[in-house]
């Protein structure tokens, strides 16, 4: 789950990503994947994991899914995945969840029916649940 300032850092990354005041809660995980301006970009993520598990026959890999913020992205990523070939549940796919913003804390229940685990990010929860900035020493 790249943020843009970390894409930006890659080899030609300037080119394509914007610059954000604050990218840790911003262009990011469920709703870049399904934004139109990296539509391109995750259809070619999507593909490439058909191919581990369909064509080298790793269906032990199982997706995760980040930064998913609400029900609505959650529904909509999973969507978009689905149209690409990756439906959840189908050969034994298994779709799982970062839960590192306090919605998926209070929304568990919900975001259990729409996803098979949860793996904790206790970085970004703490930060988000805190208020604490950690790439900012004067506020971390």
């Amino acid at each position: 789950d790249f943020k843009t300032n970390e894409y930006a850092g890659l080899l030609g990354g300037s080119t394509f990503e914007s610059n954000e005041e604050n990218p840790m809660i911003g262009f990011r995980g469920a709703s870049r994947y399904t934004h139109e301006s990296f539509a391109e970009s995750f259809a070619l993520e999507c593909k490439a994991m058909l191919r581990v598990r369909n064509e080298m026959g790793l269906t032990n890999l199982k997706i995760m899914v980040p930064f998913c913020r609400t029900l609505t992205e959650a529904d909509r990523v999973l969507e978009v995945m689905s149209e690409h070939g990756l439906k959840r549940g189908e050969n034994g796919l298994e779709v799982y969840v970062m839960c590192e913003i306090p919605s998926n804390v209070l929304l568990i229940d919900e975001f259990s029916q729409r996803f098979d685990g949860f793996s904790i990010g206790s970085n970004d929860l703490t930060q988000l649940t805190l208020g604490v900035d950690r790439d900012n020493a004067k506020v971390a």
